[in-house]
């Protein structure tokens, strides 16, 4: 227990913080570091203070110096999980989510913010674990169990969802997160009309410009696209692509800037010594809904790789580099800055914080397709590493954007053009990196993927430098959690049925077509 004097100054501290004395109440936490209860706290409160006052690398000690600290309470854990998981530090989150004290002694209340952290942080088996102790210890809400359907379709596929997922709709038919997982988990249980229906019901009782009504919208049309007539899957997914675009920040200009500095960027990749002391990474990259997840899945298969998602550690790692506050993906002050990166540095610390996903084996895949943007800095900090590039058509490629809905990515995918432009900006970036890096990036064509997938899957072992196995393609023979947007269809057998789906819409992606100009035919 802490002895009075120590609640007083830790009071004291709250006070000065509260009144806007960030430096009284940093002397104030930082005299509280050793105490054996409160010490821990102290150091979130002065990573909170650290963060505000731009000191990010000390934001980030601050945090992990509590995690040091740590003692067996659910409520510091969690408190301690989130911090860290904002700061990209997902292995000390994880074992503050996964503690003994947290599984055993957390409330269902805890337990189920922490599974919601663990689900919005891409780790649905743990996320899975945490809500179902949840239920047990009394947190059986719609949203816990929402939360479960979807982490049991990301952990086991679609069918494996659809108990749960419509346990909820049945009881909350307005709960349009439920109805939209429902409608990406593919349900055979039911009958068309009644789904439609039901969804068309929840919308009608929305108001106008609700913030779920996007949710509903796209789920109209995923459950339309599949089995119903185009025009009013489209009609559907306009008004959600409408909606949608209402609600999220998107500079265009600030994008383009991006663009326009890395076109112009001169920077020289690092030789391979061969020297690789620790498990190495194969960056996966293109476009979402490009094929990215399909070929992890195939890469999954050989014995010697790890497919571990989608990683946002490069990101975080610049970031820490640069001692620069910001979102987990890159943008043009942390470019600029990039430049006086020890590269060296920057890959000890990338693989320090992504290795351990390996899990003993020598390879492992990181799938996040925004690393097309950080090429340049892969190619310095890690001379291991292999890219491989997704490559679908830009049809094709910009419809699969469009008709999905990113949860806090990607703001470009609500209008035709500035998906096109986006696009295109993306296509000259590539074709550069793919000049200044012949040897370090592989394209890899969507479409020869899905119709030769052996031959194709040949090809990228023998560049990563890896022995051919038998039976890479047969994905739908392998377990594992896929917490993307492709959880269902990766699941399957590969196929070719998504080759120019965008044609089943041809008359209404004119803006498209138009503003991608020669790309679009």
């Amino acid at each position: 227990m802490s002895t009075p004097k120590a609640l007083q100054r830790w009071r004291e501290a709250e006070q000065r913080l509260q009144a806007g004395d960030a430096r009284g109440a940093a002397d104030g936490f930082a005299g509280l570091v050793d105490d054996p209860m409160l010490g821990p706290v102290a150091h979130l409160r002065l990573s909170l203070i650290a963060t505000e006052q731009g000191r990010w690398r000390d934001s980030i000690e601050q945090a992990l110096a509590g995690f040091r600290k740590r003692v067996p309470d659910p409520d510091l854990l969690a408190m301690l999980a989130k911090r860290l998981a904002t700061m990209g530090e997902m292995r000390a989150a994880l074992d503050c989510a996964m503690d003994p004290a947290m599984l055993q002694q957390g409330d269902g209340p805890t337990l189920a913010d922490t599974g919601r952290l663990m689900s919005d942080a891409s780790c649905p088996a743990e996320a899975r674990e945490l809500l179902e102790r949840a239920r047990q210890r009394g947190e059986d809400t719609p949203s816990t169990r929402y939360l479960m359907g979807l982490n049991r379709m990301y952990c086991d596929g679609g069918e494996a969802a659809v108990p749960e997922l419509e346990a909820v709709a049945s009881d909350q038919p307005d709960m349009a997160v439920a109805l939209w997982a429902l409608s990406k988990a593919r349900p055979g249980v039911e009958g068309f009309e009644r789904r439609v229906e039901r969804i068309r019901a929840a919308i009608a009782r929305r108001a106008p410009g609700a913030d779920d009504l996007p949710l509903l919208q796209y789920a109209l049309f995923n459950e339309i696209d599949r089995d119903g007539d185009p025009d009013e899957a489209w009609a559907a997914l306009e008004a959600g692509m409408r909606a949608r675009r209402a609600q999220v920040e998107y500079d265009a200009e600030a994008e383009a800037q991006l663009f326009r500095y890395l076109g112009e960027l001169e920077a020289e990749a690092r030789p391979d010594d061969g020297r690789h002391e620790r498990p190495r990474p194969i960056f996966i990259v293109g476009m979402p809904r490009s094929g990215t997840t399909l070929l992890e899945r195939v890469l999954g298969n050989h014995p010697d790789i790890t497919d571990a998602g989608e990683l946002h550690d490069l990101v975080w790692q610049m970031r820490w580099c640069a001692d620069l506050r910001g979102s987990k993906y890159l943008d043009l002050a942390l470019a600029q800055r990039a430049e006086q990166f020890d590269f060296a540095e920057l890959g000890r610390r990338y693989l320090e914080h992504s290795a351990w996903r390996a899990r003993g084996k020598p390879v492992y895949t990181d799938k996040m397709p925004a690393n097309f943007f950080n090429i340049p800095y892969i190619v310095r900090a890690l001379p291991q590493a292999r890219i491989l590039h997704m490559v679908r058509g830009p049809m094709d490629t910009c419809f699969s954007n469009l008709k999905e809905l990113f949860a806090g990515a990607y703001p470009h995918t609500y209008d035709q053009e500035e998906m096109a432009a986006h696009f295109r900006n993306y296509r000259a970036l590539m074709a550069r990196w793919k000049v200044q890096y012949p040897d370090r990036i592989l394209d890899v064509r969507y479409d020869e993927l899905v119709r030769d997938p052996e031959r194709v899957a040949r090809e990228v072992v023998e560049f990563c430098g890896l022995p051919w196995v038998d039976g890479m393609s047969d994905i739908q023979k392998r377990g594992g959690a896929v917490a993307t947007a492709s959880a269902a269809q990766v699941r399957e057998p590969i196929h070719a049925r998504f080759l120019n789906q965008w044609r089943r819409y041809e008359t209404h992606l004119g803006p498209l077509r138009k503003a991608l100009g020669t790309l679009g035919y």
